[in-house]
């Protein structure tokens, strides 16, 4: 090409760029001025998966069953709550795009989205919402005790929700973004909640049978449509069977409820696994009562010193971070307190040597068969201090009834209520633990009257507690989801809890 030539093409070149770049341009703020949670590789019509799960719910009754399998399925999927928590576990907006508080904690005001609806495509305006709560709370149905202190409910307007305590209540927004605020449709026509649903969100159930629930795209979905046509949520008899249908293709997912399971799944070809932080804790319980050595504090301190907890939560198929105290990590008030009780067998030892040699009686560690390993692991630990510890390994039913009564001087156990830590307050017979400041302390946050001063103040509950060795906690469970790699955009956090699907690709 001559110079005369590459100068008439430069001005071409330069204008053919400019408009790419500009192209580029225009297509990144297209993307950052999506609506929140959409779906950027858009909605594919035909597009399907099937999910391979264990614990299938008895109904779709979301108002009546407290299952957590039915909370799996449908909530953020078929039904919405009125504000929801984000990864950090903060309030953040979901039907309520923002809300405010009164200084003195007994009024709350909630501004909805414009334009929501429910599937059947009726409003979803202030007076849905009103007529949901008011009949969560006359009713008594699942969520209504996080409801405490209510006054009254009200729509001033069509997009307003107004509710008004008796008294402050910090934990009121943390309901509503579990059970307490799933937002129903007050209109359904003949309603069978036991078998259809009822909801806001961006699918629907379109069939509930005996291995499995057919979720189908709510076409009137208000915020953007999810990419997937329809999800078949099959529930397994076992982890195998989890195994062997992503072994062969029929599941696309598949959410193992074992670590075997789990490392055989990440064997196949194709086949991603990952994890995310569970509710689940496992942990050695005290039994705090009179009679119990681990009623002396100093017992229970040079325990802990005594099992390498860090140690444990490395190596267990099934931990995914090392736990210290009541609260686990994606819980409002969680404080890392790994540093409290090292392993330190020489300050065990020392800490052992106040007490006569005969002073301590044979006991047992309680243990079920599934965990009979790491009990025998503790056994030696504590063995080593020394304490006259043997194992007893029962099956999990008599393990947990046991514990629940209070029949047991040490146990291994799992715990998996997000509020289970309230079994520190209580005095019931389970740890049979008293601790006055401690029952101050949760007391004192439960006297806040906003959300974000009440998770601090439950943070000191949780470091008291931890302190006092009221257990030993060794380790938060993993929630494992395996998916094949045509698959994309699958949650990892508490999906044994919730499964939002509507971000999934396929």
């Amino acid at each position: 090409m001559t110079d005369r030539n590459r100068s008439s093409a430069r001005p071409w070149i330069v204008f053919t760029v400019v408009l790419a770049v500009l192209a580029l341009a225009a297509g990144g703020a297209f993307l950052l001025l999506r609506p929140h949670g959409g779906s950027p590789f858009g909605v594919r019509p035909g597009a399907h998966i099937t999910v391979g799960l264990r614990d299938k719910p008895t109904s779709l009754d979301i108002c009546t069953n407290s299952e957590r399998a039915v909370e799996q399925a449908l909530v953020d999927n078929v039904y919405q709550t009125l504000v929801t928590m984000d990864g950090e576990r903060a309030i953040s907006a979901n039907v309520a795009a923002r809300w405010s508080e009164s200084a003195d904690g007994l009024r709350y005001s909630f501004q909805l989205r414009a334009g929501a609806t429910f599937a059947d495509g009726s409003p979803l305006d202030a007076s849905a919402v009103v007529a949901s709560l008011q009949r969560t709370i006359q009713n008594k149905q699942v969520g209504a005790d996080g409801l405490a202190h209510v006054a009254s409910v009200e729509n001033p307007d069509g997009t307003t929700v107004v509710i008004t305590l008796h008294e402050p209540n910090p934990r009121l927004l943390e309901a509503l973004a579990g059970r307490a605020g799933v937002i129903v449709n007050p209109n359904a026509q003949n309603a069978d909640f036991t078998r259809q649903s009822y909801g806001s969100g961006p699918f629907a159930v379109s069939a509930f049978t005996d291995d499995a629930i057919e979720l189908t795209r709510n076409e009137h979905y208000w915020q953007d449509k999810p990419a997937l046509a329809r999800v078949t949520l099959r529930y397994m008899p076992s982890d195998e069977a989890l195994v062997n249908g992503m072994r062969d293709g029929s599941l696309d997912v598949a959410l193992p409820q074992g670590a075997q399971a789990a490392g055989e799944l990440a064997k196949l070809d194709g086949v991603q696994v990952r994890d995310g932080v569970s509710t689940r804790k496992t942990l050695v319980a005290f039994n705090n009562a009179g009679s119990s050595p681990f009623s002396d504090e100093q017992v229970r301190r040079f325990t802990r010193f005594a099992i390498d907890a860090a140690q444990i939560a490395r190596t267990q198929p099934d931990a995914k971070e090392q736990l210290s105290g009541p609260i686990s990590q994606l819980q409002p008030g969680y404080e890392d307190l790994n540093a409290l009780f090292p392993f330190d067998l020489a300050r065990a030892q020392s800490m052992r040597s106040y007490f006569a040699a005969g002073y301590f009686t044979p006991f047992t560690l309680l243990a079920d068969d599934a965990h009979r390993d790491l009990a025998q692991q503790i056994v030696d630990e504590m063995a080593a201090i020394p304490l006259p510890v043997s194992l007893e390994v029962v099956n999990a039913a008599t393990l947990a009834s046991r514990v629940e009564t209070g029949d047991y001087t040490c146990a291994l156990i799992e715990m998996d209520d997000p509020h289970d830590y309230t079994r520190f307050v209580d005095g019931s017979a389970m740890f049979g633990y008293q601790n006055g400041a401690a029952q101050e302390q949760y007391a004192k946050a439960l006297a806040q009257t906003d959300f974000a001063s009440y998770r601090e103040q439950l943070r000191a509950f949780d470091r008291i507690v931890g302190q006092d060795a009221a257990s030993a906690w060794l380790y938060t469970g993993k929630d494992v989801v395996a998916a094949q790699s045509h698959v994309q955009g699958l949650p990892v956090d508490l999906t044994g809890w919730r499964l939002p699907l509507a971000h999934v690709r396929a």
